[in-house]
């Protein structure tokens, strides 16, 4: 049976490496990156099922390209899609593509995450990068169904980092609450999917579009790679506690996630070009 699998992360994930990984082991499978990238306008829906409608009939990209999945499936052919603007449509892709739909849900290190993000501009006034995704795709304290209401109280105080600390806490929380869904194949965390004695990623894969062998040697891919643009500060200690809390839930241990909140250490590590 043909599949329709997404991955969905909060960003800075290795998605690209994945989709390459992905489309060279499944030649015969239709698999993108990010596909609409922003433009799915997950901000938009972001825990408004009653908005996908109206948003939907807007969005004549996203209309076609549902449209072109469905197309595919009739034909026999798998999709597969590797990155997390998607994210917000979830509930509405699982009820669409009914027993075709897999999906996994790819954690990593939320310190590291808000660190990456923000080498990116996210939610830095100064740089002109991302503000496309910032503005539509991601989560921002003010919106009104954020689960982290008390959190988000004071958001307007937020630096970049803490908003992007934020985006992570509020898209994992909603994607734990997806996980009693069909077609849910488990939780990755970015930390294994290369690394150990048997890699994730092949299990990641496999579950989602079907066994093959998967080359795990060849040179990332990753085609943007920034330095910090500026410092980061401490965070906000209720935050920093919930994206812990959240963090264990998904199976890292507080040891590992306090120990890796050094900002000394986060601020030299990301003012060189890397993940």
């Amino acid at each position: 049976m043909a599949t329709v699998g997404f991955v969905l992360s909060t960003g800075r994930t290795s998605t690209q490496n994945i989709t390459a990984i992905a489309a060279r082991a499944h030649p015969d499978a239709i698999i993108e990156h990010e596909a609409l990238g922003p433009n799915y306008f997950s901000r938009r829906v972001f825990r408004q099922p009653r908005k996908f409608t109206a948003v939907l009939g807007a969005n004549i990209p996203l209309q076609r390209k549902l449209i072109d999945i469905e197309d595919a499936i009739a034909a026999g052919q798998s999709y597969l899609e590797v990155g997390w603007p998607a994210f917000a449509w979830l509930p509405y892709l699982a009820d669409r593509f009914a027993e075709n739909f897999r999906f996994a849900h790819l954690v990593r290190n939320p310190f590291h995450v808000a660190t990456s993000l923000t080498t990116h501009g996210l939610f830095v006034p100064q740089v002109r990068n991302g503000r496309r995704f910032e503005r539509i795709a991601m989560i921002h304290p003010n919106d009104p169904r954020v689960y982290y209401t008390e959190i988000a109280a004071s958001g307007d105080k937020f630096s970049p980092f803490e908003r992007n600390l934020f985006h992570w806490l509020e898209l994992n929380q909603f994607m734990t609450e997806q996980h009693t869904r069909n077609g849910f194949t488990g939780v990755f965390h970015f930390e294994d999917l290369y690394q150990g004695s048997t890699p994730a990623l092949p299990s990641l894969l496999n579950g989602l579009i079907g066994e093959a062998e998967y080359d795990l040697k060849s040179a990332p891919l990753d085609k943007v790679q920034r330095k910090l643009p500026l410092e980061i500060a401490e965070p906000s200690p209720r935050l920093v506690d919930a994206a812990v809390k959240l963090g264990v839930r998904l199976g890292y241990s507080e040891e590992e996630l306090l120990d890796s909140l050094d900002v000394d250490r986060l601020n030299e590590q990301y003012s060189e070009r890397r993940l």
